[in-house]
C-alpha cells in the first residue's frame, strides 16, 4: 500500500491564490493524499474558498498566531507517514511528492528529502517592483519547508516548528534537525513554484529580518554547546 501523506498549509487573508495552490496539491500523481489547511484568523474569503475547492480538503480553524503555529497545528491534526507543507501563495510541481516518495523507497534510512526551487513572479508586478525585490529567476536548491517532504517520526524527533522565531522558524527547524542527525538528500529537479508578489517582499527578504538573525545565532550558540 502507498503511504499516506499529509500535506499542510497554512492561511491567512488567501483569497487570492489559495485556490491555485490548492490545485497544485491536488494535481500530485500520489495518491492517498491528506490535505490540511489551518486558517490561521482570515477576515477574507479564504474559509469559504478552500470549503469550495475540494471535499476532501480538511479545514481546520484558529486565531491568527501566525505561520509557526499554524503549521504546527497542521502537524498535530496529520495521520499521514510523511509530511509535506506549503505556503499559501506557493505552487508544487505535479510530480513533487513521486519524486520525493521514490527517494525514501530507495533510501529508506533517509529523514528529510528536499527539491529545488523556482521564483517566479506575478503578472501584476511592475518592472520597477521587481528590480526592486532582485530574486533568482533560476532554480536554486530549496531549503525551505515548501520543497521538504519528511517523515513524520522527524517532528517526533525533534519537535515542533518554533513559534517564537517568527520568519527564522523553519532554520531553527533544520538546525535542530542537523544537529538530532537527521539524513536528508537534496533532488536536482524543482518541487516548488515560489511567487514574489508586493506583499511577500519580506519573506522573500527574510535573511535581512531581526528574527531571523536570532534563527541563525541560537543555531550557532547550539553547535558550540551553549544551547542544548
Amino acid at each position: 500500500m502507498d503511504p499516506l501523506v499529509s500535506v499542510v498549509i497554512p492561511a491567512h487573508n488567501s483569497a487570492r491564490y489559495i485556490a491555485e495552490t490548492l490545485a497544485s496539491v491536488l494535481a500530485q500523481k500520489h495518491r492517498p493524499l491528506e490535505i490540511l489547511v489551518v486558517d490561521d484568523g482570515s477576515t477574507d474569503s479564504t474559509r469559504e474558498l478552500v470549503r469550495e475547492a475540494a471535499a476532501e480538503i480538511r479545514l481546520i480553524e484558529q486565531e491568527q498566531r501566525g505561520h509557526p503555529a499554524a503549521r504546527n497545528a497542521g502537524v498535530r491534526a496529520a495521520s499521514g507517514e510523511f509530511l509535506g507543507f506549503l505556503d499559501h501563495d506557493d505552487l508544487w510541481s505535479a510530480e513533487k511528492l513521486e519524486l520525493q516518495l521514490a527517494s525514501f523507497a530507495r533510501d529508506p534510512s533517509l529523514d528529510l528529502v528536499f527539491g529545488h526551487i523556482q521564483n517566479f513572479f506575478t503578472p501584476e508586478m511592475t518592472e520597477e517592483e521587481r528590480q526592486r525585490v532582485r530574486v533568482p529567476l533560476q532554480p536554486l536548491p530549496g531549503l525551505l519547508q515548501g520543497a521538504m517532504l519528511a517523515r513524520r517520526a522527524s517532528f517526533d524527533r525533534v519537535g515542533f516548528f518554533s513559534e517564537e522565531r517568527g520568519m527564522g522558524d523553519f532554520l531553527d527547524w533544520y538546525g535542530r534537525a542537523m544537529l538530532a542527525g537527521m539524513k536528508v538528500e537534496m533532488r536536482a529537479e524543482t518541487v516548488v513554484h515560489r511567487r514574489i508578489h508586493a506583499n511577500n517582499y519580506q519573506r522573500v527578504h527574510k535573511h535581512r529580518r531581526p528574527e531571523y538573525l536570532r534563527a541563525v545565532k541560537a543555531l550557532l550558540d547550539r553547535r558550540r554547546g551553549i544551547l542544548k
